[in-house]
């Protein structure tokens, strides 16, 4: 009894150590990209390579908006590789693209080349591909980060 008692802690505090270390990175990610990605923008336009103006007040909501709503995608994103594994989620927001490669023909009638659509089916046979894996022969032989 407290053998499983035992098991069942060392795997919350494993899953719990799982999630702050994403959280971690996730938030490395975000300290890195308000002080260091600057830099660059900064010096283009102070060397004129590229001038830099903010956006009309009339779309700055919009930018804002797109900012609230780029953090809400991280933490789920965070939320999802605690739940799940990096590989899955990593393989899952792939998919994306070839999704709003589609969304972007139904909705306005532009059409990709044909090798876009080969990429899409390499994309979906691959993250195919992983899954049946997984399910076929579980995690054993795969690296503990998967």
């Amino acid at each position: 009894l407290f053998a499983e008692e035992e098991g069942e802690e060392e795997a919350e505090v494993s899953n719990l150590r799982s999630a702050c270390v994403s959280a971690s990175f996730v938030a490395y990610i975000g300290l890195w990209n308000l002080f260091a990605l600057w830099v660059p923008i900064a010096a283009g336009h102070y060397a004129g390579w590229v001038p830099f103006t903010l956006p009309p007040d009339a779309v700055m909501n919009t930018v804002l908006l797109d900012c609230v709503l780029e953090g809400a995608y991280l933490a789920w994103i965070i939320l999802a590789i605690s739940m799940s594994s990096p590989l899955f989620v990593t393989i899952g927001t792939v998919l994306a693209i070839p999704a709003s490669a589609f969304m972007d023909y139904v909705l306005h009638g532009i059409s990709c080349p044909a090798l876009s659509f080969a990429g899409t089916g390499l994309v979906i046979a691959g993250f195919i591909g992983v899954n049946v894996a997984m399910l076929v022969h579980g995690r054993r032989g795969w690296p503990s980060w998967l």
